[in-house]
């Protein structure tokens, strides 16, 4: 790197001077800085290039020490490495004596214990730079520690290098007046980012990835800028971070430069954010409904400004962290409130360090850079933040158009382009108002309903319930309002009601499936559990057994061979074991009854025999319990 390129070449060109001095100058120099603005990276370098110039320099990084020893046996480790980690055995005493001035040895002693040779080095070792690291986060109080060092400085006539963050050193009152004894110089270390990028891309295992960063290097540079923020430390797992990512894309991902420059933007952004404590990974979730926060009160502050003076107009909202947040980055605001792949996908990245690999390869297929003539219109007018005006006003219509026509029928489809209408009415960039175009989507539902073949319209709509934030690894624009909640509300409720239709034919299903398989009928009516698990209860929480017959029941019941009877006895008692569950099941309690009766009825008529016996355990031990459940909730009049 030139000078010119090197915010701290001022400083490398004193410590030159500093350290190439014939006499000792009698004053340590501190290098000051915020943490993570890469003090400790610069000075290492320099410590490299102090080496490599033949010129005796040790190294000791303050944080957490606690005692003196630990700092001269960290020194002793790097005058003697063969005595400090071959086992080479030098006496307690010894060690002390020798160490004591970390720079004078008794070199006599020493070979006499050791029996050995050593290097030539060791016999002016009191020539060395010692450079202490971290001494804001020295265990030591700090008066003891800076005396310590001034003994190197006064006594020893040693340059000592101090590397620190002044401004937790000024939270001592002492600081200040041994600081002006003891050091001379002062240098602010600033932020070299294009050098520490260098340095950082180097871990990179994949070339390309170290190929990409450095010719984005302009971008994360202003990305920092922008956030205002230099640790450098971030930046080094960001680039740890998106190695990572970068290998797990499809190959046909990792030949599209866009998308790799945004996901490195977005991952640059919300490690900042999220690292530096300004935002938690959870409220991630929470931008676009910020964004479209924010966009509602410039339009308020805008017509307010028609019909209010100055003093009210400071009464509007002031904006939240986040939405300060999209505003430190204006050439990003379409991006971050729905970035890519997906809300989701990185709210997991962050919170849990996951790369959902199944959500990546939905969002890559539905996403702008994959898109070709064959891309739906409502796909690609969802992504209405990167066409032009022209483009967005053509794809308006053709959606309108496909919309009003009832081209789409997938329910997820309508969902979504439900939700994208309404959020274009919402900002202003749709005529018709969100009224309109929740009654048309009802419409929608309705014709649909009316078309479709039972069972195909069930399994339709109860896809689209259980499709919560999107679909095709696109979240569902405008979910947040009302309009779009009352929409989805509008489905479950045309489910619900086809639902009822089809009830008795369904019943009648699961009567087929208790005789046939007891243990798939278990699996059925009962809640999901730890031995429920390959079969959802599809009817845990839907009174589907009123509408069989009492009788035709215990028919079926009596067919049954005794084991299977208690497992339907086992079952019933599973299925109203929780109470929440129970009240929606408080419609079953008069069929309980009725069956409970017609068996006690049928016992009677086989007294004597081990079938009553049989029967009359099975209401004694299941059928009573499960209608004390119910009863419990709905107690009799």
């Amino acid at each position: 790197m030139t000078a010119e390129n090197n915010p701290n070449s001022h400083i490398e060109a004193y410590l030159d001077y500093y350290c190439s001095l014939s006499h000792a100058p009698g004053f340590a120099v501190l290098l000051k800085g915020q943490w993570g603005a890469g003090k400790t990276w610069f000075i290492k370098k320099y410590y490299e290039k102090l080496k490599a110039d033949k010129q005796k320099c040790l190294y000791v990084s303050l944080y957490g020490m606690t005692t003196f020893s630990e700092i001269e046996d960290a020194f002793f480790q790097q005058l003697h490495p063969v005595l400090a980690f071959k086992g080479m055995a030098i006496t307690g005493k010894i060690f002390k004596e020798a160490i004591k001035s970390t720079t004078k040895f008794d070199i006599e002693k020493i070979k006499l214990e050791t029996k050995g040779n050593l290097p030539d080095y060791l016999k002016d070792a009191d020539k060395s730079i010692l450079i202490f690291d971290d001494l804001e986060r020295c265990k030591i109080k700090l008066g003891s520690i800076l005396g310590y060092i001034n003994y190197f400085v006064e006594h020893q006539d040693l340059k000592v290098i101090i590397i620190a963050n002044e401004d937790e050193l000024l939270k001592e009152s002492s600081y200040k007046d041994i600081k002006e004894k003891l050091i001379g110089k002062t240098f602010g270390v600033s932020l070299d980012f294009e050098g520490a990028l260098g340095n950082f891309i180097t871990v990179a295992n994949n070339p390309k990835v170290g190929q990409f960063l450095s010719d984005n290097n302009q971008l994360l540079q202003k990305l920092y800028e922008e956030a205002e923020f230099e640790n450098l430390r971030i930046l080094k797992q960001v680039v740890l971070d998106f190695e990572r990512i970068f290998d797990n894309l499809p190959e046909k991902a990792q030949k599209k430069p866009e998308l790799r420059k945004e996901i490195l933007t977005i991952l640059t952004v919300f490690s900042i954010e999220i690292k530096s404590g300004r935002m938690q990974p959870k409220e991630i979730n929470e931008l676009e409904e910020e964004y479209e926060s924010a966009l509602r009160n410039q339009r308020m502050k805008r017509m307010r400004r028609q019909d209010t003076n100055s003093v009210e107009e400071e009464n509007i909202e002031q904006p939240t962290l986040l939405q300060k947040m999209l505003t430190r980055y204006p050439n990003l605001k379409f991006k971050l409130h729905e970035p890519f792949p997906s809300k989701v996908w990185w709210q997991t990245f962050f919170d849990k360090g996951i790369i959902d690999a199944e959500e990546l390869e939905q969002s890559l297929s539905s996403s702008k850079y994959f898109q070709d003539e064959n891309t739906p219109n409502w796909i690609r007018l969802w992504h209405f933040y990167d066409l032009t005006d022209d483009d967005f006003s053509d794809l308006l219509k053709k959606v309108e158009s496909e919309y009003c026509n009832r081209q789409f029928s997938d329910i997820r489809e309508i969902k979504h382009i439900t939700g994208i209408l309404l959020k274009l009415s919402d900002i202003g960039l749709y005529s018709r108002t969100k009224a309109e175009i929740l009654g048309n989507s009802k419409c929608y539902i309705d014709k649909f309903i009316k078309e479709a073949q039972p069972e195909k319209l069930r399994q339709a709509i109860a896809l689209a319930l259980d499709t919560f934030s999107g679909y095709l690894g696109l979240e569902f624009s405008g979910r947040e309002l009302p309009e779009f909640q009352e929409f989805v509300g509008y489905i479950k409720e045309a489910y619900e009601s086809e639902r009822l239709k089809s009830m008795p034919n369904d019943a009648q299903d699961l009567l087929a499936t208790m005789q046939s398989d007891i243990w798939k009928f278990y699996k059925m009516i009962c809640p999901r559990s730890l031995e429920n698990q390959d079969v959802s209860g599809i009817y845990c929480e839907i009174p589907i057994l009123k509408h069989i017959d009492p009788a035709v029941f215990v028919d079926k019941l009596l067919l049954m061979n005794p084991e299977h009877q208690q497992l339907l006895g086992y079952a019933l008692t599973k299925r109203y074991e929780l109470d929440w569950v129970n009240e929606k099941l408080l419609e079953e309690l008069d069929w309980l009854k009725s069956v409970k009766a017609l068996l006690l009825k049928e016992a009677d008529n086989r007294k004597g025999k081990l079938s009553g016996y049989y029967l009359n355990l099975l209401v004694g031990n299941y059928f009573d319990k499960a209608i004390e459940k119910l009863e419990a909730k709905h107690p009799p009049a």
